[in-house]
């Protein structure tokens, strides 16, 4: 059975009965399935004992003079057209109208923003960016699991399959973590990796700005031991900072040329949070549907002395133009370069709205006027890294526009079936100090919003609970990135090991492999006639370990992608 488009831009984790796949993209307009919308907008409206002549009639009266505003009288008309969709000025216009939101609305006519952090990751970043993983749909429902061996201490390696099972459905908004506002997840870039060789570019990582209150300041002198995400005037990044005094410090550079400069704390520069989590792919120079990755480097512009800023202050009424301009320039992106990318999103998503070409970029920058076309603000959002509420925010409109949310019973499910508490299949009671408890208490929070990413990043068509692996018992692991690693995944199609002569350890590829007890072994290796060779990679010596292929040993793939804890603070 051949797959649907959306199952090849989308993969599960899971094979098994995705929550109820869909036909269109995730930012979609209602082309596609605009009959079913129609019906929807019409019951959703008749909850206020509203037709769409009265909100047309309305809407001319709230918004006199303001054309763009009013709702045509033949709106679903026009929505049943496959060229047509309604502008985020009449989204706004309903909203008010309705007293409903303005992102339920978005949702309604299928504006999927949670597709927004999956474009970030997937497209090629010259600088580091903070995702947008504020605008999640919460009634979505999506597989969760529980444990299979209740709560047993687990093995030290493990096959996820042998440690938790699928549950049923659970909604989206009830695994959210109450801390997850404390967070930040970024995307390492190209030009600014400063934390390189430890952190690579394409790598997300976690920012917990609780850890800021627990660590005291290094002493004046030395640089510290942990890694922070910081703010300055020109973007963003991941490194470890020189403390010059109390309030003034400098970026440092693990190996990379860049101009240590030095800033103030709090005018020039601010920290965002302390690393603590990365999800590192270690295929790094594999080819993607939107691009190639890049070798680390610095930019020019920061890797000679530059003269620090005094950072902007948030404020929702700047003008679109300023806001624009400056986030252009902080992701280092010239508008050919942008125009460039938006045609690998609209290529990615198969619809030519969301294509943006250096002229309109160059008029929407200098003009800073609200295009029709919600395809390309998600664009813009998706290239400059900036927050869709932001944005929005710059022209004066709010996401949560209307007082109260649109009723669970009004959200079709992808398949056009309604949703509600009876779709939904409740996880049993988890046992106390079980596996899958235990591990959320020490990850905090799930980047759940990640979940449609994980298989592109992980360089794969798609990732099963098979192909993911439990790590973390390991004590002396032999390989240095295996440090603090929770999970592993492997590709069991490169089954041939190899060491790349000339390489770092950090370099080095690793693999996993099923020893004839049962047990399992990580560790860079080759193999040489019917003999695998295991090369430990660890501080001190440590002899090569031989084993006689497919009798003491056999190899299960290549592991392509490492989630790690990061050292935090005591």
């Amino acid at each position: 059975m051949s797959r649907t488009d959306d199952e090849d831009l989308f993969p599960h984790v899971t094979k098994v009965r995705a929550p109820r796949s869909r036909k269109s993209s995730a930012l979609e307009g209602p082309a596609s399935d605009g009959r079913a919308i129609v019906r929807r907008v019409r019951e959703i409206l008749l909850t206020k004992k509203l037709t769409i002549y009265k909100v047309s009639a309305l809407s001319k009266a709230m918004f006199p003079g303001e054309t763009s505003y009013q709702i045509p009288r033949n709106f679903y008309f026009q929505l049943r057209s496959r060229t047509w969709s309604p502008t985020i000025r009449h989204l706004v216009a309903l909203a008010r109208i309705s007293g409903y939101r303005l992102l339920d609305w978005m949702v309604i006519f299928r504006f999927r923003l949670d597709a927004l952090p999956r474009l970030q990751c997937e497209l090629p970043q010259k600088r580091t960016i903070v995702l947008d993983d504020i605008a999640r749909e919460q009634r979505e429902l999506i597989p969760w699991f529980r444990d299979r061996i209740g709560g047993a201490q687990p093995p030290a390696v493990a096959p996820l399959t042998q440690l938790l099972e699928l549950s049923g459905e659970q909604q989206f908004g009830s695994l959210v973590s109450a801390q997850a506002g404390t967070y930040f997840y970024a995307k390492i870039g190209s030009q600014d990796a400063l934390a390189f060789p430890e952190l690579l570019p394409g790598s997300i990582v976690r920012a917990n700005s609780r850890l800021l209150a627990r660590i005291s300041l290094t002493p004046r002198g030395e640089v510290s031991k942990h890694i922070f995400l910081v703010e300055h005037s020109r973007g963003v990044c991941c490194c470890r900072l020189y403390f010059e005094t109390a309030k003034r410090v400098s970026l440092t550079a693990t190996q990379l040329p860049f101009a240590s400069v030095e800033l103030e704390l709090g005018t020039q520069v601010r920290l965002l949070g302390i690393l603590d989590m990365e999800f590192r792919p270690m295929t790094t120079q594999r080819r993607t549907a939107l691009g190639p990755s890049r070798q680390v480097e610095v930019a020019p512009d920061l890797g000679k002395l530059w003269i620090p800023e005094p950072l902007k202050q948030a404020n929702d009424a700047e003008h679109p133009a300023h806001l624009l301009r400056h986030a252009r320039l902080r992701a280092g992106l010239s508008l050919h370069r942008a125009s460039e990318m938006s045609r690998l999103i609209a290529n990615t998503l198969r619809d030519k709205r969301y294509f943006a070409s250096p002229g309109w970029l160059s008029d929407f920058e200098a003009q800073g006027i609200l295009p029709r076309q919600i395809h390309k603000l998600l664009t813009v959002c998706v290239l400059y890294s900036v927050r869709f509420q932001q944005l929005l925010n710059s022209f004066g409109i709010s996401l949560i526009d209307g007082s109260t949310a649109i009723p669970d019973e009004w959200f079709v499910d992808l398949d056009g079936s309604s949703l509600s508490v009876d779709d939904i299949t409740h996880s049993s009671p988890e046992h106390e100090g079980g596996f899958l408890t235990t591990l959320l208490e020490r990850f905090g929070d799930v980047p759940l919003f990640l979940r449609r990413s994980f298989s592109s990043l992980c360089g794969l068509s798609e990732v099963t609970l098979r192909d993911i692996f439990w790590v973390g018992g390991q004590r002396e692991p032999l390989h240095p990135l295996l440090v603090g690693a929770f999970f592993v995944v492997v590709d069991r199609r490169k089954r041939r090991p190899r060491i790349s002569p000339g390489k770092s350890p950090w370099e080095q590829p690793v693999y996993l492999l099923a020893r004839r007890d049962g047990s399992y072994v990580l560790s860079s290796c080759s193999l040489a006639d019917s003999t695998i060779v295991l090369h430990p990679y660890v501080e001190g010596f440590l002899r090569s370990q031989r084993l006689r292929n497919r009798v003491d040993a056999h190899i299960l793939g290549q592991v392509v992608t490492v989630v790690r804890s990061l050292p935090s603070p005591p």
